[in-house]
């Protein structure tokens, strides 16, 4: 009897122990699956360790390349805003005019074979060009030449049937420009800025009149007599909104 107890109770311990260590695996089982679910249902918690040394430098990369791209956008933005705008003037000094009256003449011929009718210097859609004007029988011919280098701007033709041969001239009957734009400005006081000429025939008299401004007497309207040289006429527009007419005799 005593044997039977001992050796029932030795089974039993057996069963026991081996319920025991079924019952632990399970549980580490299902410990290791609940672990692995979470961490799938909740991957913005894995934490990505960074050493506080590596965080200053990130932050002092990012700051520098920010530091980098406001410059060149600042500098960016300066420099459009050069260059813009910047009109030509409506005045000119002699010493600008790269080609004289007398080549701008000579030039216009080379597309036109007709006689001259008036010869102008003039700011024109904000640059300086020659009008050079000729007549060939009832057909006008105009062309406009740039002061730098002669080229053509603008050129038109049309018929008109207007005797205008008493208009007709040669250039080389005149003073040049030159001289003539210079005595304007000595009539003016011996200084000025050209804000155009124009040659033509006034009554059968081949004349310049020029346009000055900035002179010592304000602006300035004088006529030339083309042939002699000599002034007609001098009007002077003055700041004060007085104008003064000269003739001279």
């Amino acid at each position: 009897m005593s044997y039977r107890y001992k050796l029932a109770s030795v089974l039993l311990s057996a069963g026991l122990v081996m319920a025991a260590c079924g019952n632990g695996g399970e549980n580490e089982e299902t410990g290791q699956n609940t672990e692995q679910s979470s961490s799938e249902e909740n991957p913005e918690e894995s934490v990505d360790e960074t050493s506080p040394d590596e965080e200053m430098d990130d932050s002092n990369d990012d700051g520098s390349s920010g530091d980098g791209n406001d410059s060149e956008d600042n500098a960016s933005g300066d420099n459009s805003g050069e260059g813009s705008g910047g009109s030509s003037s409506d005045t000119i000094v002699q010493d600008d005019i790269s080609h004289n009256a007398q080549e701008a003449v000579d030039t216009a011929r080379e597309s036109f074979d007709g006689e001259l009718i008036q010869v102008e210097l003039d700011h024109d859609d904000g640059q300086w060009v020659y009008k050079v004007d000729m007549e060939q029988g009832s057909e006008e011919y105009e062309v406009k030449l740039s002061v730098e280098d002669l080229s053509v701007v603008n050129e038109s033709t049309e018929t008109d049937d207007d005797d205008d041969s008493e208009d007709q001239f040669e250039y080389s009957e005149a003073v040049t420009a030159e001289d003539a734009v210079q005595t304007a400005i000595d009539e003016a006081g011996g200084n000025g800025e050209i804000e155009g000429w124009s040659l033509d025939k006034d009554d059968g008299s081949l004349e310049y009149e020029i346009e000055l401004k900035n002179t010592d007497n304000g602006d300035a309207d004088i006529k030339i007599n083309a042939e002699s040289g000599d002034v007609i006429e001098t009007d002077f527009d003055n700041d004060d909104g007085d104008d003064s007419e000269d003739d001279e005799d």
